[in-house]
């Protein structure tokens, strides 16, 4: 997304499993993605969020999900670019590939937040938080993601400040959807569980870099994305898998 998904090679790993529909959020930002290339953020009464000009759309802080949706069967959908503060959210519906994809968020009090549709980068949607707090923190468990192939996202990959630091991860994906993965220059197959900062360097317009345990699946850059990237990830103890774009053999980490 964003990272194309594996939706054969996952569900053969046992990554993948259909699930519930998203659990009851008190506050839920809705993400929709059209196939023309178009992109629209709103409330689950309809409310616009976000304005290119004059005053920004002023919504509660707290605990989001924020459900992005989409046309699915791989359409070329834009990017999606939503930043604020303790919030980066960059994808394009994995490639299109998926119906629905799901970020938990929080959403920090009297904080600006921008997004934009890389379709037409020179503009940027603007909302702000009140001082009052709402929603309710998610549940440790991820909860169910639908679609035709279905992903799941969780904050377990974001970041714990109880976790201690381990410094950073260094990551490339050729032009030709090659990955690579390095921790003090060497391999980072086997690593340290804690906090980790991963540099991501992306030259592949086709590929991307997905960063998946069990059922929990994040999107660091997508299909469509060409760049640079740096975000927080916290690796607990198991097997994770960096996998760059569909039918593509994924890069195993052992975390202990």
């Amino acid at each position: 997304m964003q990272v194309r998904l594996l939706a054969s090679g996952l569900f053969a790993a046992g990554l993948l499993t259909f699930a519930p529909a998203v659990q009851a959020r008190e506050l839920t930002l809705n993400v929709t993605f059209s196939a023309s290339g178009s992109l629209t953020v709103t409330l689950p009464d309809g409310t616009p969020v976000g304005t290119a000009s004059g005053s920004p759309t002023v919504i509660p802080a707290g605990y989001y999900a924020v459900v992005l949706s989409g046309p699915g069967g791989c359409a070329y959908l834009p990017l999606f670019d939503l930043r604020g503060p303790g919030v980066s959210i960059l994808s394009d519906m994995v490639g299109g590939e998926v119906d629905t994809y799901v970020y938990d968020e929080y959403f920090m009090p009297s904080s600006t937040y921008t997004w934009r549709n890389d379709r037409n980068p020179g503009v940027a949607y603007s909302f702000v938080t009140s001082n009052a707090i709402g929603g309710t923190a998610p549940a440790p468990a991820t909860h169910g993601i639908t679609g035709k192939s279905t992903t799941v996202s969780s904050q377990d990959l974001v970041g714990s400040a109880s976790a201690p630091f381990r410094g950073t991860l260094t990551g490339v994906v050729s032009a030709g959807g090659r990955l690579t993965i390095a921790y003090k220059g060497k391999s980072a197959d086997r690593l340290k569980a804690g906090r980790y900062t991963i540099n991501i360097t992306d030259r592949s317009s086709s590929s991307g870099f997905l960063l998946a345990k069990s059922k929990r699946i994040r999107e660091i850059t997508g299909s469509t994305f060409v760049g640079k990237r740096s975000t927080p990830v916290t690796l607990t103890a198991g097997r994770w898998l960096a996998m760059p774009a569909a039918g593509k053999t994924p890069y195993t980490i052992v975390v202990s």
